[in-house]
């Protein structure tokens, strides 16, 4: 058997190398794809740990500013309760 080269052999030869090479492409492809979604992943979740953690922070500060804002109107009906009272007591003197 002699070791020359046929038509058909390179052929094949340039057949493989075209193949190996879209498939290369194809596997590189896939690889920056799945690194960007990977990324895309991690920003998502960062995202949402900042998005949570700022809704509980507002949440906290609303619950907050909600028991201020009863602890106001009980102290004013309070005092205007007191202000009747010392009021009708005047009034109750004078007659």
């Amino acid at each position: 058997m002699s070791t020359s080269r046929t038509p058909d052999d390179n052929t094949l030869q340039n057949a493989g190398e075209a193949i190996g090479a879209t498939a290369g492409k194809a596997v590189a492809t896939v690889k920056r794809t799945a690194n960007t979604l990977g990324e895309g992943k991690e920003m998502l979740a960062g995202a949402a740990s900042t998005a949570r953690s700022e809704a509980r922070r507002i949440a906290k500060s609303t619950r907050r500013e909600t028991k201020k804002a009863v602890k106001s109107a009980k102290k004013l009906a309070a005092s205007a309760k007191k202000s009747v009272k010392r009021v009708a007591r005047k009034l109750k003197r004078r007659r």
